[in-house]
């Protein structure tokens, strides 16, 4: 994928984000890669109520959207991914991308449901537990990794 198709069609999901530090640091992640639309689905708590404005002037200030929904099949419906990508220690890997491609990370403790990951396809990203910004993180940087320096 050409970099400035990619950095288009690549959109991080940051689902169920309890925490607001955790939540900022997988925006200003995806961000930083230059991705241009970001989503929030199912925050709660203060990531919800602090968090997500934040975010928002995050986003703003890069030229960036960002967008919250109540859950991941919202985000399915509404954008229509050509692929959708739940980022874990477990499952396939990622392979080549084309086309819209939705990259959901777990910012809970929690794991993702059976009934959200039959949305989707669970890729590895690495094997061992790193935490999900840096989850995150390494999924981008194989993805965008050589479109920034």
């Amino acid at each position: 994928m050409e970099c400035q198709q990619a950095v288009n069609n690549v959109i991080p999901v940051i689902h169920n984000p309890a925490s607001v530090q955790k939540l900022l640091d997988a925006v200003k992640a995806s961000l930083g890669f230059g991705v241009r639309t970001v989503v929030i689905t199912k925050a709660v708590g203060a990531a919800a109520q602090q968090g997500v404005p934040e975010a928002f002037r995050m986003a703003m200030k890069v030229g960036a959207s960002l967008i919250v929904l109540p859950d991941i099949k919202d985000a399915i419906e509404l954008l229509r991914p050509d692929a959708v990508y739940f980022l874990s220690t477990r499952g396939e890997p990622m392979g080549e991308l084309s086309g819209k491609v939705l990259l959901i990370v777990q910012a809970s403790d929690q794991q993702f449901t059976p009934s959200e990951l039959s949305l989707g396809r669970q890729v590895k990203v690495l094997s061992r537990d790193v935490g999900s910004t840096a989850l995150l993180t390494l999924a981008l940087s194989k993805i965008l990794g050589h479109c920034i320096e």
